[in-house]
């Protein structure tokens, strides 16, 4: 089959990177930094955007905040946004199992909101959770708990904003070769510079390829990703940073949505072998395309004021056809039923936050003021079917078998509009810090049903805010007290028509950070309570409605350390307790834990490298991950058991080049990440290993 224009694109700009490194390694050989003989710098983590829209010191925000950077990422040998966090506290990832479409995570219970550079990604019904690719990105932020002062509607467990690798002076420039299980074939590039003698425009190209297999058989998890970027800095004080993206996904095959007897309980024929693919190869599809292109500008106007604006354009699809499984017939416990579900889902955004940073003194008191105005237009056209499918033999599985179209069940056209206007003072007071946010929303869906040829709005108002307080000792322990509201418009009506009211979330939080004075050392812990209101409950007069009587609690504490131990060796722990409970509802689900939330998880990484010596250059690290025992559904009639996983990896670095080896699942551990009901239960990712070839210059 030839080669498509995009993918002929994506393999001459990585042909370029590598005729660069090959022209790099005949200079001089000089490390740039010392980075990469080192072990995972942690100053990176310390430092953050998202929570305030201003470059802040984690330690002086009184909320909780966590913060991944490449060189983790690359640590740990991660392929997707869900193993990226899968080592801060109070982040559940990973809860469905491996599934090359989707990154699942929970933040303190909820789905969190995601976000790139600072802009909403696309809102769809299958485009909002489609995987990201995190070689594309310089590092990565959760905000815990709500975040609506600054952003709008948002759930109330929190968001993830990525930032998007752009260019940069002291950006690396790299090749990289991987190869991993499941035939995992890849070749990526990070290549940027300047463009003109003086340094005022730069530019960064990124670019990655990978083909192979996933975990279920007959599946893949084929990527194909490239990223440009340019920067015109004119003066000290104006950038103009462009974005582009460019992003394809193809992998036949769904989760694997199997039977609870024979995986999380016996069943008399054996254990269900967990590669076995429940669908149709030849059949399964999964197609997903996102592009966007976009700015990043700011101007200082004075010492006072600076002026900034973020925009994006993205546009994503998802062409997916599947055969899902029911469970296993009536009387039998080998053959299992199955549905035919073809979706195709089409989502267009315009996103735009514009906003004034004024930076002033009024006596002892140091004022960042911050104000801004943001729009986005989520445009969503989803049409999906249902039908039947041929049974089949789960234990013997015997695939081709002719599979009936289903017809076009649901088809929705949906228009979310945006408009909000928000202020935020961070004020110092000698050694007391408060941060005060306040935002006003105006929202407007417009909601179509194709097939039933009707049409209703709904308009939502909302006012968010956040208050904060901390105080730093002279020893570097900071306390602090936080107060936060959020709101997340929530479409549909009830029976009599009345349209539902915005999900409102409030977090009581106090907490305790402490930063080393040379930055590489932070440690956070935290205890919370978070309520969610409004929740859709089930109508018991009238079924298929839903009332908003429903109230979520979740009371919790959580520890996090990112430890520079020594030059050569440096760790990271976190823990987290987490209840999650439903308070108010009309169904089964009143007084049960909340589903997919573990009451308890923990985890702790190390790595440590060698300087001088015979051994000079060679490192090793690895990590332990434990996820308490916890319910996959409302009533919590499926419990699934806790488990632990150890990952570990080795490098070495030698002038330019650095060789790693990494393992998650060490030890191939078999387990059952959730069960939603007897008929759908899902295995976790299995040992995955890769080794990599990379070369800097």
């Amino acid at each position: 089959m030839p080669v498509s224009l995009t993918k002929r694109a994506l393999l001459v700009a990585l042909t370029l990177a590598f005729a660069q490194a090959a022209a790099a390694a005949d200079e001089p050989s000089q490390q740039k930094k010392d980075d990469s003989k080192t072990a995972v710098p942690l100053d990176a983590v310390n430092v953050v955007y998202s929570s305030t829209k201003t470059v802040t010191a984690a330690v002086d925000i009184p909320q909780s905040v966590s913060a991944v950077t490449p060189d983790r990422m690359h640590a740990y040998g991660v392929q997707g946004l869900d193993e990226s966090v899968r080592y801060l506290a109070g982040v559940v990832s990973g809860g469905y199992g491996t599934d090359p479409r989707s990154d699942w995570i929970l933040v303190r219970g909820y789905d969190p909101a995601r976000y790139l550079d600072g802009l909403p990604m696309p809102s769809g019904s299958w485009t909002a959770d489609s995987r990201v690719e995190p070689y594309g990105l310089e590092r990565i932020e959760v905000n815990k708990g709500p975040s609506s002062a600054m952003y709008g509607q948002l759930p109330p467990g929190g968001m993830i904003d990525m930032t998007s690798k752009r260019p940069s002076l002291e950006a690396p420039r790299e090749v990289e070769a991987t190869v991993g299980s499941f035939d995992q074939r890849q070749l990526a590039a990070d290549v940027g510079g300047q463009l003109d003698a003086e340094g005022k425009v730069l530019y960064r190209l990124v670019g990655l390829g990978r083909e192979g297999d996933a975990a279920l058989d007959h599946s893949k998890d084929n990527r194909y990703y490239f990223a440009p970027s340019l920067s015109w800095k004119p003066d000290e004080d104006t950038s103009l940073t462009l974005l582009a993206r460019w992003h394809q996904t193809y992998s036949d095959g769904v989760g694997g949505f199997l039977p609870s007897v024979g995986t999380l309980y016996p069943n008399p024929n054996g254990q269900i072998p967990r590669d076995v693919n429940p669908g149709e190869p030849g059949y399964d599809s999964y197609r997903k395309k996102d592009k966007s292109i976009g700015w990043e500008f700011t101007h200082r106007i004075d010492d006072v004021w600076s002026l900034r604006q973020d925009l994006r354009v993205q546009s994503a699809s998802v062409d997916h056809k599947s055969i899902g499984s029911l469970g296993f017939e009536p009387g039998s416990l080998t053959t299992i039923s199955r549905y035919n579900f073809p979706l195709v889902d089409q989502t267009h955004l315009f996103a735009v936050d514009n906003q004034a940073e004024a930076r002033f003194a009024t006596g002892n008191v140091t004022h960042t003021v911050l104000m801004g105005v943001d729009y986005q237009r989520n445009h969503d056209n989803y049409r999906s079917g249902f039908g039947s499918a041929p049974s089949l033999n789960i234990y013997d599985p015997v695939y081709g078998a002719p599979i009936p179209d289903a017809p076009v069940s649901t088809h929705t056209d949906t228009t979310l509009k945006q408009l909000g206007a928000y202020a935020q003072d961070q004020i110092e007071v000698g050694k007391w810090g408060i941060v005060a946010s306040g935002r006003k929303d105006w929202v407007t869906n417009d909601i179509k049903d194709v097939l039933a040829d009707t049409s209703r709005t709904q308009k939502d108002n909302a006012f968010s805010g956040r208050l904060g307080v901390n105080y730093k000792t002279d020893i570097g322990i900071v306390p602090y007290l936080a107060y936060s509201h959020s709101f997340k418009t929530t479409v549909g009506q009830t029976f009599d028509g009345k349209a539902f009211e915005p999900t409102t979330g409030d977090q009581y939080e106090a907490g305790v950070k402490y930063q080393t004075p040379n930055g590489r050392t932070l440690i956070s812990a935290a205890v919370y309570q978070l309520t969610q209101r409004n929740a859709l409950t089930v109508d018991p007069d009238h079924l298929f409605f839903s009332l908003q009587q429903g109230k979520t609690r979740t009371r919790g504490g959580e520890i996090e350390a990112h430890v520079a131990v020594t030059d050569n060796f440096s760790m990271t722990a976190a823990y987290a307790y987490t209840d999650a409970k439903v308070v108010e509802a009309n169904d089964a689900s009143r007084g049960k834990q909340v589903a997919l939330v573990p009451k308890r998880q923990a985890s702790v990484s190390a790595d440590y490298s060698l300087h001088g010596g015979v051994l000079d250059g060679f490192g090793f690290g690895g990590g332990i991950r434990y996820i308490g025992e916890h319910y996959g559904d409302a009533p919590n009639d499926w419990r699934t058991g806790g488990y632990v996983l150890f990952d570990a990896s080795a490098h070495y670095t030698k002038d330019r080049w650095t060789f790693q080896v990494t393992a998650a699942n060490l030890f191939d551990r078999n387990y059952v990440t959730a069960c939603n009901s007897g008929i759908w239960c899902y295995y976790g990712y299995p040992r995955t290993m890769t080794a990599s070839i990379r070369y800097r210059w």
